[in-house]
């Protein structure tokens, strides 16, 4: 699957008077991996949010194409997964229940083999019928990464994806972005942390375009 993304004078005000960034100009596309980096404040999250379809821009324009068809910016949440450490869980349920929940919502044929094969691949499979409200929150970021590539996205948007894991969780994380990355996918990882930012081909500096 081929993607193009496209961000023409993209800006995005916050009240009246602060400006996160403006006129910022972007070409993306397959096996890119593009930190998204700047000061606190200067609008990392945002961005993804507007690329995700959940945040608007006061003023630019993104084109998204696969397979060189155009598509909506509100039809792209088909085509990736979504990873920070402020979204949301289903905390009463365990993990088997939660993605049984997620697949059903994505559409996907829910495989309990294949499940218990993704939780031991990111360390929880021995907490696998464990209320999620009774997961570290290192557990839950693992949970949360585990969710974003049900359905074996094109695209990763990482928002600080690192967060509150151990070494080995990085390390597993690291795994995940380099394998999605040689198999023609994109991310995008908005962060100010070495490690994550060690990981990409491109940056886009939002303090560039204040």
């Amino acid at each position: 699957m081929e993607i193009s993304i496209s961000i023409s004078n993209l800006s995005k005000k916050i009240g009246l008077k602060e400006i996160l960034f403006s006129n910022l100009n972007a070409e993306l596309t397959n096996k890119e991996v593009v930190a998204i980096i700047g000061p606190n404040g200067s609008g990392k999250s945002t961005f993804l949010k507007i690329l995700a379809g959940v945040t608007k821009s006061s003023s630019g324009e993104i084109k998204i194409s696969i397979n060189n068809q155009n598509i909506k910016i509100s039809d792209f949440h088909t085509y990736f997964g979504y990873v920070a450490p402020y979204l949301n869980l289903y905390e009463e349920f365990h993990p088997l229940e939660h993605i049984q929940i997620i697949s059903k919502i994505l559409g996907l044929q829910y495989d309990k083999n294949e499940t218990l094969k993704l939780l031991d691949r990111f360390g929880l499979l021995k907490h696998y019928l464990k209320p999620i409200r009774a997961f570290s929150s290192g557990m839950k970021q693992r949970m949360r990464i585990i969710l974003s590539v049900l359905a074996n996205p094109i695209v990763l948007l990482l928002d600080e994806p690192f967060s509150n894991l151990d070494d080995e969780g990085i390390k597993i994380c690291q795994d995940l972005i380099v394998e999605k990355q040689n198999k023609n996918g994109l991310i995008l990882i908005a962060s100010n942390d070495e490690r994550e930012i060690q990981l990409s081909t491109k940056k886009i500096n939002l303090k560039d375009f204040k």
